[in-house]
């Protein structure tokens, strides 16, 4: 016999307010990124930025309503080790370090948004879903050969992180709209 789980409309209220925290760090990221990636103030700005995107992720990641309790685990570890990994980047100031920290943070995220795209046909989350792991490559790509100063590569990764960025205001867009507790659609 199955016993249905009863969560409270809020459960859902404070899973929301995960991504939208999350979307404000992605902007306080672009705005950073594009405007101030060479002046030294802009270090304020990248550290409010990772702090909400990482919090947005890592509270939108425990209260992440699955069937499945590996695909919430996976999610979950990801951020969580994630955003160890990135307090560790805060004392040790290691790029690569943040690289790893943002890789992991964005795997679970990818996560988070495939599982959207797969139950309420968010085309956005496919899009983001798969988007995600190619940055964290191309980070990668870009630190190990040494192009992180290059302005083509900077106004490469500023287009495209405007382009997600837009992307993720859209999926916002429908999530907020969308009835609480929603059951998954396939």
């Amino acid at each position: 016999m199955e016993t249905e789980v009863y969560y409270p409309k809020l459960y859902d209220v404070i899973y929301r307010s995960g991504y939208v925290i999350g979307f404000i760090g992605m902007l306080f990221f672009v705005f950073s990124y594009i405007f101030l990636n060479n002046v030294s103030s802009g270090i304020i700005f990248f550290y409010i930025a990772f702090f909400m995107f990482y919090a947005g992720s890592l509270i939108s990641s425990l209260f992440l309503l699955v069937w499945k309790k590996e695909i919430k685990i996976f999610i979950l570890s990801c951020v969580t080790f994630g955003i160890i990994s990135g307090i560790i980047y805060i004392f040790v100031e290691n790029p690569e370090i943040l690289v790893v920290s943002a890789g992991l943070v964005l795997a679970g995220l990818s996560g988070l948004y495939g599982k959207e795209a797969h139950c309420f046909h968010f085309f956005e989350g496919w899009i983001l879903m798969w988007s995600f792991p190619l940055i964290v490559f191309s980070n990668i790509l870009i630190y190990g050969l040494n192009a992180q100063s290059n302005e083509t590569v900077h106004f490469i990764f500023s287009a495209v992180y405007v382009i997600i960025a837009f992307m993720s205001l859209s999926f916002l867009i429908k999530k907020l709209k969308q009835p609480l507790m929603q059951f998954c659609q396939n």
